[in-house]
């Protein structure tokens, strides 16, 4: 595990790795109001041992986000527990982190303005898509799994069939896939070239490892839970059908 010098200001260790202040914030601290401030005197301050903090980067740093090719071998219970599971955290910890640091930031121009006006509304439309989709698209692969592998109530499955497609619902989802559009473009595609506050620049490091990763999401339902979703919606219609012939 590599050491984080106590001697380096914060402002110097973000600037080397924006990473460094997601870790401070999720330690409790707030590192905008001691940017100046040498990490050692800061981690004093609030009662963390350094190999604490170090442990925290380390965590940070280790995220990875596995590509679709990773999820083929599993079964859609387990992709949709993974899908989740990083919803909870895009909810209770990125979008947090986000929505901190933009909220915190002056309003000093046009630019920030609108970025300050416009990210809420983004977010809530994204909340209200990831509950939708696990209301919707998961409760339905997953009554597709259910009946796939046990036996089922081919009525009351046929009736759950007639309300959801998969079909339908991987149209929709390719409409709705690019949700950081409009941050995007107001950002000019994250660009920090001619950004000098550190503040400012970490917004944009924040939201375009945000996109990165919503991407790799959508990819993961696109090439791999809607491909499984289509054979199982396939296996489990020919199950009602034939069951139902028997009647």
């Amino acid at each position: 595990m590599k050491t984080t010098p106590l001697h380096s200001s914060l402002q110097e260790l973000i600037e080397r790795d924006y990473t460094f202040a997601r870790s401070l914030f999720y330690l409790g601290i707030p590192f905008e109001k001691r940017l100046g401030d040498a990490l050692g005197e800061v981690l004093a301050d609030y009662g963390i041992s350094i190999e604490k903090f170090n442990r925290m980067v380390s965590e940070s740093n280790a995220e990875s986000f596995p590509g679709p090719a990773f999820f083929k071998r599993f079964k859609v219970d387990a992709i949709i527990e993974y899908l989740k599971h990083a919803h909870y955290l895009y909810i209770k910890e990125k979008i947090p982190f986000i929505s901190k640091l933009i909220q915190e930031l002056p309003d000093t121009d046009k630019r920030t303005h609108d970025l300050k006006l416009v990210f809420p509304y983004v977010i809530e439309d994204f909340i209200k898509h990831i509950y939708h989709e696990e209301d919707s698209l998961f409760y339905y692969v997953l009554k597709l799994h259910a009946a796939s592998i046990s036996p089922f109530n081919e009525s009351v499955m046929l009736e759950v069939m007639n309300k959801y497609s998969i079909h339908r619902m991987f149209a929709h989802h390719q409409e709705d896939d690019d949700e950081m559009k409009g941050i995007r473009e107001l950002t000019n595609n994250y660009a920090t070239e001619d950004i000098s506050d550190i503040h400012l620049k970490l917004i944009y490091k924040e939201l375009q490892a945000f996109e990165k990763e919503l991407f790799i999401h959508a990819c993961i339902e696109n090439e791999v839970l809607f491909p499984k979703a289509l054979e199982l919606e396939a296996k489990v219609a020919k199950y009602v059908a034939e069951s139902l012939k028997e009647y």
